[in-house]
């Protein structure tokens, strides 16, 4: 059976472990969402090594191209002393393939009898048992985790607009000397010329002795 790690078509959350809140004297629920990150359908199969202690609904589906669905675990009412030396030790764990387009409408269960072994990936997730309190204190954790995550990425995005303001600062800083050489050059192009004022003078000259030789 191949590894989840190996393909990423089916994005799993939570990722690895899987949260209950107590009292667990009652019914506990929480969820696992499934979203096909693929073009094609998935079908998907969730299964527990504690059946008799959880209900999921639905244990399987079709997930169509892009489309999201979300399974609802039950946790059966439980003395929490049971529960103490159980934490990480209840699993989850979910099958899941692309599903052949080439084959003829099915039911799920077809579905799966037909798979191809080697194209089925799992993934697996951890129980965890809670009490109201260290559930809102994980969930605070959780949110500054994702706020500090969010600073740093906006602290890398400041850096390297920075960096790219520097960058385009030099560039205009060699473009204004271009420029400016560009215009020196222009100007000494377009500045008038001494040699036609030199032309008259030694013209009014040649004329002045020739008028003086032949006048006189």
């Amino acid at each position: 059976m191949s590894k989840a790690s190996e393909v990423n078509i089916l994005e799993i959350s939570p990722k690895d472990r899987l949260f209950f809140t107590g009292p667990f004297t009652e019914i506990s629920k929480t969820h696992i969402t499934l979203k096909n990150a693929t073009f094609k359908s998935i079908i998907f199969k969730i299964k527990t090594t504690e059946p008799k202690k959880y209900c999921v609904r639905p244990n399987q589906g079709i997930i169509h191209p892009q489309d999201s669905a979300i399974a609802t675990v039950i946790l059966q009412p439980i003395e929490e002393e049971v529960l103490t030396n159980c934490q990480g030790q209840h699993k989850f764990q979910i099958l899941y393939t692309i599903r052949d387009n080439d084959q003829p409408s099915k039911s799920v269960e077809e579905l799966w009898l037909v798979a191809n072994p080697a194209l089925v990936f799992h993934h697996k997730l951890r129980c965890f048992f809670e009490s109201p309190n260290e559930a809102e204190q994980r969930k605070k954790l959780e949110e500054l985790k994702t706020d500090v995550i969010n600073h740093k990425d906006a602290l890398k995005l400041i850096s390297e607009l920075r960096s790219k303001i520097d960058e385009l600062k030099k560039e205009n800083s060699k473009l204004n000397i271009s420029v400016s050489e560009t215009q020196k050059r222009l100007n000494l192009a377009l500045k008038p010329s001494q040699f036609p004022d030199l032309l008259t003078y030694i013209v009014i000259a040649l004329l002045g002795w020739l008028f003086a030789k032949f006048v006189i």
